[in-house]
């Protein structure tokens, strides 16, 4: 397969499908002719090199073998669900594809529902996996099973003796909890999952220790994704008397929906309730207002993760390895004062 040929097969120019590739924020091109084209390099396994696709062709080269990666979701049902781990694991595939690897597997744990569905997954031979995001402990045994080597990425470390590419979701959370604070808050909201989840731990760790407002009607507990958002503010606007001056969401889906649930109430945001989100996906500087967020380096994170175990694969290194990547705040439009009134507007 050559990049001619790729393109014919997804109906777009040679230059669109090399700009694809290489892409440093997998901005270029509509989403949906990305998706297109990086589905083809998977069906097809191509290689950007010539002596790349004479190994495929070949299957051996100088006593080489084609090197393939698993990319497996692991706590959402596919890449549509989830944009952050979309855009982690897209990064990743570029990565291994200029290394020379190819991602011919990619699947969540949700569709490992029997024995059946995990030897058809399982059973695909590759050199590594990259395990993307938290997982029930019983999946432990799979992986350990069918992938040699492995790279969890995620926002806080698990207990596995494998390379963890890591951005500390907790201490991101409090990030977010003191730019808040910081603006007068002094009621602030969650939004999120709460069980097993840093991010809420942050929240309550936050409310403690600046003795801030606080009851079970300020949390809502649902879902970290947009439909969880959207049942986070009607359970806000239902439940909290007064409402919060601010809402923490866990994730930037959330928050948007939480956004646009607020205004079909009448609820402005900024003016009458700040929202703050965590991730900084793509959509984030699009709406009205633009989030005020934690940005989570997504492209760094597949970067790393795609040559850690790229590296782990070539023995490069034997320890296990933690690798810590530092969040940042990215102030937009939709955070403003709480009782501090000569802060100014939004951010």
């Amino acid at each position: 397969m050559t990049l001619k040929e790729i393109a014919e097969k997804a109906n777009v120019s040679i230059s669109t499908v090399s700009r694809i590739i290489n892409s440093a924020d997998d901005n270029f091109a509509r989403k949906e002719v990305r998706d297109r084209v990086w589905s083809i390099i998977r069906e097809t396994g191509y290689l950007p090199n010539q002596s790349a696709r004479e190994l495929r062709k070949n299957e051996k080269l100088d006593g080489e073998k084609i090197h393939t990666l698993a990319c497996v979701f692991g706590r959402t049902r596919n890449a549509e669900d989830n944009p952050f781990f979309a855009q982690v694991a897209r990064a990743a595939e570029q990565q291994a594809l200029r290394l020379g690897y190819v991602v011919t597997m990619s699947y969540s744990v949700f569709d490992i529902d029997n024995n059946a569905s995990a030897q058809r997954f399982g059973g695909v031979k590759t050199d590594g996996a990259l395990i993307l995001g938290r997982f029930d402990r019983d999946m432990f045994k799979f992986f350990e099973r069918y992938y040699k080597n492995i790279v969890f990425v995620g926002r806080n470390p698990i207990d596995a003796k494998w390379d963890q590419v890591i951005c500390d979701g907790y201490a991101a959370a409090k990030t977010a909890l003191e730019h808040l604070i910081s603006y007068g808050h002094r009621r602030i909201a969650y939004i999120g999952e709460t069980q097993n989840e840093v991010r809420y731990s942050a929240y309550l760790d936050a409310v403690a220790e600046h003795g801030l407002e606080h009851s079970a009607t300020l949390t809502a507990s649902f879902a970290q994704n947009s439909a969880g958002g959207y049942a986070g503010a009607c359970f806000l606007l239902e439940n909290a008397k007064p409402l919060p001056t601010a809402v923490f969401c866990a994730a930037d889906v959330m928050a948007i929906a939480a956004i646009k649930r607020f205004s079909e109430k009448g609820v402005p945001v900024p003016s009458e309730i700040s929202v703050i989100g965590m991730d900084d996906i793509e959509l984030a500087g699009f709406v009205s207002p633009m989030l005020t967020t934690v940005r989570i380096p997504k492209v760094e994170l597949g970067n790393v993760a795609a040559r850690t175990l790229i590296d782990r694969i070539n023995k490069v290194h034997k320890l296990p390895m933690k690798i810590f990547i530092p969040h940042e705040l990215i102030r937009r439009e939709s955070v403003g004062a709480g009782y501090i009134v000569d802060i100014g507007s939004g951010i």
